[in-house]
């Protein structure tokens, strides 16, 4: 049997306040690591250049996290203070977690971060990465590690030909190698008063003809074809089963003029 260890550990960043006189100099700023997929706590202890921690429970801080490329800020977390002056513990520290939500729209790749003191009349203040001035430092952002949300299929483009009702999407891929046979696919159906008949269909082929798709029974619609009547909802449906291709298709009952909006489409 396999033995593995896992670390239950904050990561923890050293800011000075005030900046080099010739004694206890630091070297180097350490790395910050962060995972995409999950929520990463940073802890931060503020020190003077003789590496004592600093009273800070009356001051404000906030991160920075700036693209390297754009030098745009990318994201900006206030401190929390967790220093109550008095114990040794706590004192000069504070901390922020970096969220999962915080993380999704960035590309894993490497950033700058810098803290800053807010002051009482809303400017900002230096605090040094390092005891040579040196104000920030840098962010690895990493992914792989965790599994990650990934975005739903946006279906807003029918076209007015082929398929077997009035409207109909193009090929969209239904993922087959990474599903199974019991591979789970959602619908999220958003229609604008809509009356009419919605279709989903399946193909195994990879260049199919409109003759190649057969339709897909949805999960509560009791059949190929499922009805909405003046319909201005967001309607779901589960199917199952492995396919090369889905297409879905849609047609408004006689005088109706609504229309089917956009599907999401997960697999």
């Amino acid at each position: 049997m396999q033995t593995v260890q896992r670390y239950l550990i904050n990561q923890l960043v050293i800011a000075y306040i005030n900046g080099y006189h010739g004694r206890n100099s630091k070297v180097y700023d350490r790395r910050l690591t962060l995972h995409r997929g999950v929520s990463n706590p940073v802890s931060f202890t503020f020190k003077n250049e003789d590496q004592k921690a600093q009273t800070i429970s009356s001051k404000t801080y906030e991160f920075n996290m700036i693209d390297s490329e754009s030098k745009k800020a990318v994201l900006t977390k206030t401190l929390t203070i967790l220093d109550d002056g008095s114990t040794v513990s706590t004192k000069g520290t504070s901390s922020c977690t970096i969220t999962e939500g915080d993380l999704l729209p960035l590309d894993a790749k490497f950033y700058n971060y810098s803290v800053r003191e807010v002051k009482a009349d809303g400017s900002r203040e230096v605090t040094y990465a390092d005891t040579g001035y040196a104000a920030s430092g840098t962010v690895e952002l990493l992914d792989g590690a965790y599994p990650q949300f990934v975005a739903s299929t946006s279906v807003s483009s029918f076209t007015a030909s082929g398929g077997p009702l009035t409207y109909t999407s193009g090929s969209i891929d239904a993922r087959p190698g990474v599903n199974n046979n019991k591979a789970l696919h959602t619908i999220a159906v958003y229609t604008k008063n809509f009356s009419g008949t919605l279709r989903v269909q399946g193909t195994m082929s990879a260049s199919p003809e409109n003759t190649d798709y057969f339709d897909i029974t949805m999960e509560g619609a009791g059949s190929s074809a499922n009805l909405f009547s003046s319909s201005t909802t967001v309607t779901n449906f589960n199917f199952t089963g492995v396919y090369h291709s889905v297409r879905f298709s849609w047609g408004n009952d006689t005088s109706n003029t609504g229309v089917i909006d956009k599907i999401l489409y997960r697999q």
